[in-house]
């Protein structure tokens, strides 16, 4: 079942749902201190931001055991539990649920999680996975294995991969979402956030948009020292563009049903 911690008195209609970011406190590269984690969260609430699900890195290849993985969960869980402390005691947060960005370029890496207790989207069916930015070929193994176990997989940010040579990208993510991953764009790529570190990120992330191969737009976001990373900035420009209808879409209605373990397109 979905496990979103409901915060007293949220802010009235919410528009946007986040699913990734990294504001667990002090247990991955993102918000370093619960200070630094609710300054962030107040920035995402100002901007109508009305439910997270914060989603430290799982980086299965460098956990070898499963005693490993469920060490690095519980360390997740505690520093989450923390942040909620501090949460519920101001008005006007976004509900916070925990989840994973997961680390897993192999088949055989992902396998011995699936099904494991604490693993995916607040309590859901679906994994946010990556499979590393150098891409070592298509990555479908994952998908598959995935798939087959019964669950759902969302690829976070493809559109700032590196894809090798004799990979288009669009063809290769198109295949993707054909066979049956959800794709999520980060919202700093639609506004050139990641042009230095991931080039061609902003156009690639646009041509998913336009082509309709994205799925959900999310922050990514690292704490308030790293900042340019808006929903509300990404919005502003899919709006500007035509697009206001999917942004709805991208940033409310599919993250919202992930959140609560709603088939992606139910009626």
């Amino acid at each position: 079942m979905p496990t979103l911690t409901r915060m007293p008195d949220p802010a009235p209609s919410p528009r946007f749902t986040d699913l990734h970011s990294h504001l667990v406190p002090a247990v991955d590269d993102g918000a370093a201190t619960v200070g630094e984690a609710m300054e962030s969260l107040r920035a995402l609430a100002r901007e109508g931001v009305g439910a997270v699900v914060t989603t430290p890195h799982l980086l299965l290849p460098q956990l070898d055991t499963m005693a490993a993985v469920k060490r690095e969960l519980d360390r997740h869980r505690r520093a989450f539990d923390q942040l909620v402390a501090a949460a519920e005691r101001e008005e006007g947060l976004p509900e916070l649920g925990l989840g994973q960005e997961i680390w897993a370029p192999r088949a055989a890496v992902i396998r011995p999680i699936l099904e494991h207790e604490g693993v995916g989207l607040a309590g859901t069916r679906y994994l946010l996975v990556e499979f590393g930015f150098d891409l070592l070929g298509t990555h479908a193994d994952v998908i598959a294995e995935v798939l087959e176990a019964d669950q759902q997989i969302v690829v976070a940010h493809p559109e700032r991969y590196h894809f090798p040579a004799g990979l288009d990208p669009l063809e290769t993510i198109a295949a993707w979402r054909e066979q049956g991953a959800l794709l999520q764009v980060n919202a700093g790529s639609l506004t050139g956030h990641y042009k230095d570190s991931s080039p061609g990120s902003d156009r690639l992330a646009w041509r998913l948009v336009e082509t309709g191969l994205a799925d959900l737009l999310a922050t990514d976001h690292h704490g308030s020292r790293r900042r340019g990373v808006s929903l509300r900035a990404a919005y502003d420009a899919l709006a500007a563009a035509g697009r206001e209808a999917q942004a709805l879409t991208l940033l409310g209605t599919t993250p919202a049903r992930i959140a609560d373990g709603t088939p992606v397109g139910a009626p």
